[in-house]
């Protein structure tokens, strides 16, 4: 028998995201002591995630489609390990089907996990009728990937895609998380932020594992590096609320990313540090790799003279255009 007002199918939508400053200090071991800082902006990309109560004529309890398509009897057969902790800590019953499709490629460095990991639970709690605030939202979350899974990842992206906009995230020593959103409006941050940066593509595609596991180990070895990025932070948010000047946001991201680079022996290798090289000698004022380093997206800051330069200086890579995007997590359909 049906139960009455049972939902058969919800459809949520989270977005990637770009960090600009303060990466690194999201890690427990380092704002447990320190305190964190971590200022973002997600995108007009995002992740759409499907959820449906699968149909009694089919023999498996569950059915995922991803990169890769599963299906299974049981939950503990599941190999997608997010899918897995996400049906489990909502108590999700079978038999379910768990659709995902992104806009741009995953293990790219713009917090693709964090953001399936935050739509599909959003979708599924509102399966299950299961109203969530983002606070308790984002703790699942983290609680899912790093709690259960241990992945040696911050905070930072759970944060991101279940507040979306552009913030500026405040973490206490106690892990308690202060979100501070800009006050600027849509058009003008893709005005003034938006429009001067490149973003390319490196066809790059890697597990950030192995480098935040050295990045997180070395933690105390680079506490004067970490410390150095995190006061980053102020300067970049008064650069975009009070005076914003582009020679200055590139330079911070520069200094940054020469800071960055010393957390890992594997964020950079030498055909990043080329492409990277290639970008400032025809005009770029500062760059970073997006996410944990070693592949993924190039960011790069310049004024508009300097565009053309660049792009073909990097023709090999491919440039992917992006906008702001003000939204978070959020449900798009029930049925």
């Amino acid at each position: 028998m049906a139960i009455k007002n049972e939902k058969k199918l919800v459809v949520s939508s989270t977005p990637l995201r770009i960090s600009f400053v303060g990466g690194g200090t999201d890690f427990p071991k380092f704002y447990k002591k320190h305190g964190g800082s971590f200022i973002s902006s997600t995108i007009d990309k995002e992740t759409i995630v499907t959820v449906k109560r699968h149909g009694s004529i089919f023999e498996e309890n569950y059915r995922l489609n991803y990169s890769s398509s599963e299906i299974t009897h049981e939950l503990k057969e599941i190999r997608n390990e997010i899918a897995r902790e996400c049906i489990k800590l909502t108590g999700t019953k079978p038999p379910i089907f768990v659709n995902t499709i992104s806009d741009l490629p995953e293990k790219s460095g713009l917090g693709s996990s964090s953001s399936f990991c935050v739509g599909l639970l959003n979708a599924l709690f509102e399966l299950n009728n299961e109203k969530i605030n983002k606070e308790d939202l984002v703790k699942a979350a983290i609680e899912v990937e790093i709690n259960i899974l241990g992945k040696p990842i911050g905070i930072q992206d759970h944060y991101a895609a279940t507040y979306g906009g552009l913030n500026y995230f405040h973490v206490s020593t106690s892990g308690k998380v202060l979100v501070e959103p800009i006050k600027l409006n849509e058009n003008k941050i893709n005005k003034m932020l938006f429009k001067k940066f490149l973003l390319f593509w490196t066809k790059i595609q890697r597990s950030s594992s192995d480098i935040l596991t050295e990045q997180n180990n070395n933690t105390e070895k680079n506490i004067s590096d970490l410390l150095f990025i995190k006061n980053q932070c102020p300067i970049f948010w008064d650069l975009l609320n009070n005076n914003f000047e582009i020679q200055t946001m590139g330079k911070l991201i520069k200094e940054g990313w020469e800071k960055k680079i010393n957390l890992s022996s594997k964020i950079t290798n030498t055909k990043i540090t080329s492409w990277y090289e290639k970008a400032i000698n025809n005009g770029a004022l500062g760059g970073k790799l997006l996410g944990a380093g070693g592949g993924g997206f190039i960011l790069i800051v310049s004024e508009y003279e300097s565009r053309e330069n660049i792009k073909h200086s990097l023709n090999e890579l491919l440039e992917i255009e992006v906008n702001y995007n003000p939204k978070g997590s959020r449900i798009l359909l029930v049925q």
